[in-house]
C-alpha cells in the first residue's frame, strides 16, 4: 500500500458481482484521468479502495461535478440510439377522420431520445459525447446507413467499425477494441461486453447515456437532486432509496436484473443505481481486447480478450456441461499492493495466463497456470466468472469462485502430459465421444481444478484414479480411441508415488502391484517385458534404449487382459492364473513376477483378512499402473506402521511357491493348480498342494493342511500378486519350517 494520499474504503466496490468489480476499476480510472495522476488502487478482502490525494468528500464532488463521460457509442447496434424505429402512417387522421398521406414515418425510441438530449445539451461535460456523436453520425450518412447493418452482413458491418477506429478520437478505441474486434473471418465480440455493447434487446452505450442523463442535467451538467444519494450508495455502500425501476442492468448484477421469482412475488422490475452502471461501463474499458495470432496458425487470427479462455462446467458446486456456452468465461484479477491504473492497464493488455510455455485455453488450464505461477506477479488471486444464460436468452455473470495465486508443486506433475490431456480433452469433447469417454473426461477436469485449488496427496490421488477412469474408458472405447487417434496416456513421472502418498494401506498395497514385472525369455510370441499394465488393457509396454516405457495400442486384443469390472479379487485371480500360464509358456522354471516396490506383510494381512477398501485399490490401481516404473529410483514411499506382520497361514504356504525363490536359494518349480485350486475357494486342497511341493523342494515346511473359509482361500490366493522382500519371504518360511529341520538344512 501507499503511505502517502488518502486511503478511502470503497464499501460498495466489491469483487462481486461484476458490476461492482467494473465499477471500482472505473473509478480508479476517471480519478487518474481527470483528478488525479498519482491514485493507486487495491484490494482488502473483497473491498476496493483507493489512495488518492483527494478526501472522501472531495470524490464525491469530483464525480457529482466534474467527472467528464467517456463517448461510449455502438453505432452497428439497432438499439443504440442512432436509429429511428420505423413506423406506418395512420391512413386516416384519428382527429378529424379525413385522409392522409400514408408512408413510413420516423418515431423516437428511449435510445435515440438519449443520444438527442445529449446532442441538444451545453455543459463542457458532455463536449467530447456531442462531437463523438456528431462525427458517428456523419459515417453513417456518408455510408447511406439509415438502419443498423444486420448480422449477415458482416463486411458493412466491419466497414463502419473500420472507419469508426479511424476517424473517431483516440480516447475510444479502448471502448472499440473491449467490444468488438475485427478479425479475418470477421467481427468478434468479447464476452464482457455482449455481442459489440448489447446483450439481447439490452444495448449497453444507451443505458449508459440514459443513466447519465438520470445523475447529470444535461443542459448545464449539475448533479440531479436524488444524484448525490445514488452515489454515496454506489462507492460507499450507503442504504439509499429511490433507484431507478425498470432499467436494466444486463448480465453485470443477477440479484438486480429483476424477473420472474426474483422479489416477493412472482415477478419483480429491475432496480438499478444509475451509478452503478455508469461506472461499471468506464471500468469495462481497461479490458480492451486484440486480435492476435496463434502460434500453430499462421493464417488464423483469434480474438485475444485479457484473462479470457473457453468455458468449462466444472470446479463448482452447480457446474454442469450444459453451462458451457458459446461465450468464454473470464478470470479477473484481484491485487493487494496498491497500484495505478497504468499498471493496471499494462496487466490486463497482456492479460498472462501459460500452461508452461503456452496460453491458457480453458478454464482447467487456467487453474494450473495459477497453481503454476504461470501468471503475472502481484495478483494474489482471481474471481472466476461464467456467461451463462439464466432468463430466456439474457446471458448473467455468475462468480464461481475464488482462486488464491500459490504455487502447487503437485500441479507440475502434469506437465509431463500436456500433450495427451489437449488431445484427450478435444477428442472427449466431441459429440462422437462415448458417454463414459465423456464422463471420465469431466472427472479428470474436476480433480485436475481441485488439485490446482486446494493441493495435498488426497487431490493427487484423485487426479491419479481420474487419469486412471479416462484410460479404461479409452479401453473400453478401443475402436474409438484408434480412430480418434488418441493414444494410451503416456507413463507418469514416479513423482507421482510421492506426491499422492497419504499414508493409506490401500495406496501402498496398490501401487506395490502396480510396479509388477518380470522379464520372460522369448519363445514365440511369448516373452520380453511382461508388465501389469498389460494384464489391465490391450497396449504393447516396452522399454526404450534409456530405460524409459514405451506404450501403445494393440491391433488387436491382447489375450493377456484378464481384468473384469467388479469384484477386485476376481481380477487379481484372472491375472494370476494369465501371469502363472505366460511363465509356464515362456520356460520359466519358477515364478518370475518381481516387483519395483514390495509390498509390506502388515498390509498384506489387512487385505486378505477383508479390512482394506478393494473398491480403492482398484481404482488407484488404474491410475498407478501408467507410472514410468522402468525410471522409479530409491523409495518414494512412507512405509506402514508395523503393528503386526503375521498373514494368515494359508497365505504363507501358498506365498513360499509363488515367491520366485527358496529361503536358501534355488528355484521352486511353477505349480499352476495350486493357485487355481485356491482362486475358486479350495484352500485345503491349495495348502496341501503347496505343502508337498515345498517338502519336494526340499523346504519341510510344518504345516500339512489348512481349512480355511472360502472368502478367505480367493483373497489369500488374489493376494499372492503382490510383490514381497526377500527377507519377507525368510520371515515367512522361518514361521512355517519344521522346528530343528530348518536350522539343520
Amino acid at each position: 500500500m501507499s503511505s502517502s494520499g488518502n486511503d478511502l474504503t470503497l464499501r460498495g466496490c466489491t469483487s462481486t458481482p461484476l458490476a461492482n468489480y467494473l465499477k471500482s476499476l472505473g473509478v480508479l480510472r476517471i480519478v487518474s484521468e481527470q483528478a488525479d495522476p498519482a491514485a493507486r488502487g487495491y484490494w482488502s478482502g473483497d473491498v476496493f479502495h483507493l489512495v488518492s490525494s483527494l478526501s472522501q468528500e472531495s470524490l464525491l464532488s469530483f464525480v457529482l461535478n466534474n467527472y467528464c463521460p467517456t463517448p461510449i457509442i455502438a453505432p452497428w447496434n439497432g438499439g443504440s440510439g442512432f436509429y429511428y424505429r420505423e413506423e406506418k402512417a395512420p391512413e386516416k387522421d384519428p382527429l378529424t377522420g379525413k385522409k392522409i398521406k400514408t408512408g413510413v414515418r420516423n418515431q423516437e425510441t428511449s435510445a435515440t431520445k438519449a443520444v438527442n438530449v445529449i446532442l441538444s445539451s451545453s455543459c463542457d461535460r458532455l463536449k467530447n459525447y456531442r462531437n463523438t456523436i456528431k462525427l458517428a453520425k456523419q459515417l453513417l450518412m456518408e455510408m447511406g446507413l439509415s438502419a443498423p447493418p444486420r448480422d449477415k452482413d458482416k463486411e458493412k458491418k466491419e466497414e463502419l467499425v473500420r472507419l469508426l477506429r479511424n476517424r473517431l478520437p483516440d480516447g475510444l478505441i479502448n471502448w472499440l477494441d473491449a467490444s468488438v474486434v475485427l478479425t479475418v473471418a470477421g467481427p468478434e465480440y468479447p464476452p464482457l461486453l455482449g455481442t459489440g455493447g448489447n446483450d439481447g434487446n439490452s444495448d449497453f452505450t444507451s443505458n449508459f447515456m440514459q443513466r447519465l442523463n438520470e445523475v447529470m442535467g444535461p443542459s448545464t451538467g449539475d448533479a440531479s437532486a436524488a444524484s448525490l444519494n445514488w452515489l454515496s450508495g454506489s462507492l460507499l455502500g450507503r442504504p439509499i432509496r429511490g433507484l431507478t425501476v425498470g432499467a436494466v442492468i444486463g448480465q453485470y448484477s443477477p440479484a438486480a436484473a429483476g424477473g420472474q421469482n426474483a422479489g416477493a412475488g412472482f415477478d419483480s422490475d429491475s432496480l438499478v443505481n444509475p451509478w452503478d452502471f455508469v461506472l461499471m461501463i468506464e471500468g469495462a474499458l481497461f479490458f480492451a481486447a486484440s486480435s492476435s495470432r496463434r502460434l500453430d496458425s499462421a493464417e488464423r487470427v483469434v480474438l485475444s480478450s485479457p484473462f479470457t479462455v473457453r468455458p468449462s462446467g466444472v470446479g463448482y458446486e452447480s457446474a454442469s456441461r450444459s453451462d458451457e456456452t458459446p461465450r468464454p468465461e473470464m478470470w479477473l484479477p484481484l491485487w493487494t499492493r496498491s497500484s495505478t491504473a497504468k499498471e493496471i492497464e499494462a496487466l490486463m493488455s497482456e492479460g498472462r495466463a501459460r500452461v508452461r510455455r503456452r496460453p491458457a485455453e480453458d478454464a482447467v488450464d487456467f487453474a494450473r497456470a495459477v497453481a503454476t505461477l504461470g501468471v503475472d506477479r502481484g495478483i494474489d488471486s482471481f474471481e472466476r466468472y461464467a456467461f451463462q444464460v439464466r432468463n430466456g436468452l439474457a446471458y448473467f455473470a455468475l462468480p464461481l469462485g475464488r482462486f488464491d495465486v500459490r504455487r502447487r508443486p503437485e500441479a507440475e506433475l502434469l506437465s509431463g502430459i500436456d500433450a495427451w490431456l489437449r488431445a484427450f480433452r478435444g477428442k472427449a469433447s466431441s459429440d462422437t465421444a462415448p458417454n463414459s469417454v465423456a464422463l471420465a473426461h469431466r472427472q479428470l477436469d474436476v480433480s485436475i481444478i481441485d488439485m490446482c485449488r486446494h493441493g495435498g496427496p488426497l487431490s493427487v490421488q484423485n487426479v491419479l484414479t481420474s487419469l486412471g477412469s479416462c484410460e479404461k474408458a479409452m479401453t473400453r472405447s478401443i475402436k474409438w480411441s484408434r480412430e480418434s487417434f488418441l493414444r494410451p496416456i503416456p507413463p507418469l513421472s514416479p513423482s507421482w508415488l510421492s506426491a499422492g502418498d497419504g499414508g493409506g494401506c490401500e495406496y501402498r498395497l496398490a501401487a506395490s502391484l502396480a510396479s509388477v514385472f518380470s522379464n520372460l525369455v522369448s519363445k514365440g510370441d511369448v516373452g520380453g517385458h511382461y508388465s501389469l499394465r498389460s494384464n489391465l488393457e490391450s497396449v504393447r509396454v516396452n522399454r526404450s534404449r534409456d530405460n524409459h516405457t514405451i506404450v501403445s495400442w494393440l491391433q488387436n486384443d491382447s489375450r493377456d487382459v484378464a481384468w473384469s469390472e467388479g469384484d477386485l479379487i476376481s481380477s487379481m485371480n484372472s491375472i494370476m492364473s494369465r501371469r502363472i500360464a505366460r511363465s509356464v509358456q515362456s520356460g520359466a522354471k519358477g515364478y518370475p513376477d518381481r516387483g519395483r516396490l514390495n509390498a509390506e506383510l502388515a498390509d498384506i494381512e489387512a487385505f486378505v483378512e477383508g479390512r482394506t477398501d478393494d473398491s480403492l485399490i482398484s481404482d488407484l490401481l488404474w491410475g498407478m499402473v501408467l507410472v514410468d516404473w522402468n525410471t522409479m529410483t530409491g523409495f518414494p514411499m512412507r512405509p506402514a506402521a508395523k503393528e503386526s506382520n503375521h498373514p494368515p497361514a494359508i497365505y504363507g504356504v501358498l506365498k513360499l511357491c509363488y515367491s520366485g525363490s527358496k529361503p536358501k536359494g534355488g528355484e521352486i518349480p511353477l505349480v499352476p493348480d495350486i493357485h487355481r485350486r485356491a482362486s475358486t475357494g479350495d484352500g485345503r486342497t491349495a495348502s496341501v498342494l503347496a505343502s508337498r511341493r515345498l517338502r519336494a523342494s526340499e523346504v519341510p515346511v510344518a504345516i500339512n493342511e489348512v481349512d480355511v473359509t472360502p472368502r478367505l482361500a480367493k483373497r489369500a490366493a488374489a493376494a499372492l500378486l503382490f510383490p514381497i522382500s526377500e527377507n519377507d519371504v525368510s520371515g515367512l518360511a522361518a514361521r512355517l519350517l519344521r522346528h530343528g529341520e530348518g536350522d539343520d538344512e
